[in-house]
Formats: structure tokens, C-alpha cells, sequence
């Protein structure tokens, strides 16, 4: 059955009709007209694959990846990336019309398409490396993936070449100021890793065990300094990460007294705002990310911050003041119990971070009921996926 792409839905996937109900068709972008074949029928709509590709769109670019129409990893590749950004743009501002009726048009801060990333998460089944397919767990065999850095795509060429791989799961790569961290999940002799990484890596791991090397790496953030290990979360796009960073500064302006960091993990933007405030104080529920923060507060000798350990949603005090509070939610965004918690503190100042805007659209609706929407802006965070990272400015009504 033939069909001819109308537009692309929250997720990056293409979208048709047949006899009025939706047809899904990944790895399709508007325009593209398409054979498919339909591998499951809902009530209300049509998942599909495409077969082939009868004509392609006039907007459709080479897609330089051998391996995107089975890799689970990017849905743009393909669509101009200047079209990325403005369906990304798009898709938030549609968003919050809809589920927040909120009218915005907010700027998009563009990013590198290829090497961006930072670290690379590969499986690793029967000695064979690479990324899961498409909504499954088939493993699709890489040598070289074109949103990491050169030096990343050469260890995991090493790895391939010199290491014997059947019984490992899993390796992540990780890359900060030209230091390369390796971790190895699974079973593999420690003298193999040390014999043919040592010399190429800054810091090998063992499941958890640190084999050789350094314990940690660091990266730079403007002039601060930030321990990454292995369990540590930051985030994988190192320019964008810097300027979503200073947007917040931005957003928050100098001389504030106490500041509240919600979510704050390692505390990287509690450190990076510091100089703005006379105290922050950050909570995180992730032990291993309170610790990594309280080695990165240690590591840029400050003083002015303090982090807490626990459940945002339970510890949150509504009689405490502070002249801002960060949120930077997981996917989930806020609980119930946190926005009702926001709104009797009354902060005159909301920054939160988003990599939802459902999620997102949702809290609005809530945090509305005191708070102006002053200022939105957009980070292309993850170029050729359907993500996309909003930063908002709120105050609280007069």
C-alpha cells in the first residue's frame, strides 16, 4: 500500500492516513511517498513500517549513516536541520497551546548536527557490537557512530579489534576534556583490558570495580571543574550544555540572596549559578549524584552551597523563602506533591528545565494559578532525535 507523508508527530515518526485513521511510519519525513506494510492495526490508528520509498521528499537530505534505517538511536536524520529546529520549535509551541494554553514563540538555540555527543552507551550480544534496532532489542553491529567524537569512534574500533567480547553485556564510553573513561559490563579478564586499553584510555571499569587509570575524569564548564564517574549523570552535549547553563543566568540575574536547585544531581548548574547567589542549597534523591556533587562543590572551592539527599516531593519545605528555585525534573516532571509544595512557597522567581513538554505543558497548567510565563527558550540538545530541552522563565503574579 502506497501512502504519501503528511507530517511527523511528537516523536520524530511520520504520519499518513488510511480510510481516516492514522498511520505511523517511522524513518519517513513529510513528503516522502512510501510503500509500507502494516504490522499492527489499532482501533484508533495504524502502525507501519516502510518497504520502499517510491519518492522521496524534496526536503529529504542524503542521510549519511549506513546504519539509520535500522538503528533505534535518530528519527530526523534525513530532514534539513534547519527543518529539524523548526519542528522542533513547532512541536513545543503546539504543545503548550494545547495542553497548557499557553501562546508563545520562543528562539531555538541551534547545536552541531554530528560529534556532539559525549558518551555512548553500546550492547553487546554473542562478542558483537552495537545499538539496539527500532523499539526492539535486536542488536544491529557498529563500528562508528557519527554523533560521537573521532576518538570515541577509535575505541570502539580497538575494542572490536583487540578484545574478546562474548561475555560482556554492555560498554559505555565517556569523553571530558580529551579523556576518555571506559566501562565494561559483563566478564572479561582485567589483564586483557589493561593490555590493550591502558595505553589509549585515561580510566577503565569493571562492572564497578576501577581497574587502571584514573578513578574519575573532569570536565570544564566555563571556569568550573566537574568530576564525572561512572554512575554520574551529565549531560552528553558539552556546548549546548554551556549555554543553557548561562541562559538560566541569564534568566536569573545577579545579586540573589538564597536559591533553591530542585533535581540538581551532580550540582552542576548550582555551581554554575553560584556566583549569583549568597546560598544555594540543591536536593537529589540519587545518593551516588550527591556525592559526585559534593566532590564538584569541594573541586571549586565554594562555600555557599549545600546539597540534601532525598525525595524532592518529601523533604521540600513550604515555609522556607528563597528569591528563586531551578527545576530541572526527569521526564516525569513535577509530582503533585512538589507543585503544590512550589505554589505555597510563593519563590518570585521559577526556572525550570524541561526535556518533556508534556510533562511540562502539564505543571504549567498547575503553577499557572500564580506564576506569568516571562520568557521561554529552546536548546537543540540532541540534533537528528526528536528531543528537544525548553528552559522557562517564570514570576510570580503580582
Amino acid at each position: 500500500m502506497v501512502v504519501k507523508i503528511t507530517k511527523l508527530n511528537h516523536s520524530g515518526v511520520g504520519m499518513s492516513t488510511i480510510n481516516e485513521k492514522v498511520v505511523f511510519i517511522p524513518k519517513t519525513i513529510p513528503g516522502d511517498i512510501v510503500d509500507i506494510e502494516i504490522k499492527k492495526e489499532h482501533k484508533n490508528y495504524i502502525e507501519a513500517i516502510p518497504v520502499t520509498y517510491k519518492e522521496l521528499s524534496r526536503n529529504r537530505e542524503p542521510i549519511p549513516c549506513p546504519y539509520y534505517q535500522e538503528c533505534g538511536g535518530c528519527q530526523l536524520m534525513g530532514l534539513p536541520y534547519q527543518e529539524q529546529l523548526n519542528y522542533k520549535k513547532e512541536k513545543v509551541i503546539n504543545i503548550l497551546k494545547r495542553y497548557a494554553n499557553l501562546t508563545i514563540n520562543p528562539k531555538i538555540i541551534a547545536s552541531s548536527p554530528y560529534q556532539y555527543r559525549n558518551k555512548i552507551t553500546l550492547q553487546v550480544k554473542n562478542g558483537q557490537i552495537g545499538l539496539y534496532t527500532q523499539n526492539s532489542n535486536d542488536l544491529i553491529s557498529i563500528n562508528n557512530c557519527l554523533l560521537v567524537s573521532d576518538e570515541i569512534n577509535s575505541i570502539i574500533k580497538l575494542i572490536e579489534e583487540k578484545l574478546n567480547l562474548q561475555d560482556i553485556n554492555q560498554i559505555i564510553i565517556r569523553e571530558a576534556n580529551n579523556q576518555l573513561m571506559v566501562q565494561f559490563l559483563g566478564n572479561i579478564l582485567e589483564e586483557e583490558l589493561i593490555k590493550n586499553l591502558s595505553s589509549q584510555v585515561a580510566s577503565i571499569y569493571l562492572n564497578e570495580k576501577h581497574i587502571i587509570g584514573q578513578k574519575n575524569i573532569t570536565e570544564t564548564l566555563d571556569k568550573y571543574q566537574f568530576l564525572i564517574s561512572p554512575a554520574s549523570f551529565f549531560q552528553v552535549n558539552h556546548n549546548q550544555t554551556i549555554n543553557l547553563y548561562n541562559q538560566v543566568k541569564e534568566y536569573l540575574g545577579p545579586n540573589n540572596k538564597k536559591i533553591l536547585d530542585l533535581y540538581c544531581g551532580t550540582g552542576t548548574i548550582g555551581i554554575y549559578v553560584s556566583e549569583y547567589c549568597e546560598q544555594v542549597t540543591g536536593i537529589e534523591l540519587n545518593p551516588s549524584s550527591v556525592k559526585d556533587a559534593k566532590h564538584n562543590i569541594k573541586l571549586n572551592n565554594l562555600t555557599n552551597i549545600k546539597i540534601k539527599q532525598g525525595d524532592v516531593g518529601k523533604i521540600l519545605q513550604a515555609q522556607n523563602t528563597y528569591d528563586a528555585i531551578i527545576v530541572d525534573p526527569p521526564r516525569s516532571g513535577l509530582d503533585k506533591r512538589t507543585r503544590k509544595t512550589l505554589l505555597k512557597i510563593k519563590s518570585p522567581k521559577l526556572i525550570y528545565i524541561s526535556c518533556n513538554p508534556i510533562t511540562l505543558a502539564r505543571d504549567l497548567n498547575e503553577l499557572q494559578s500564580l506564576y506569568n510565563l516571562e520568557d521561554i527558550t529552546l536548546f537543540d540538545m540532541f540534533p537528528n532525535t526528536y528531543h528537544v530541552e525548553c528552559v522557562m522563565w517564570l514570576c510570580l503574579k503580582k
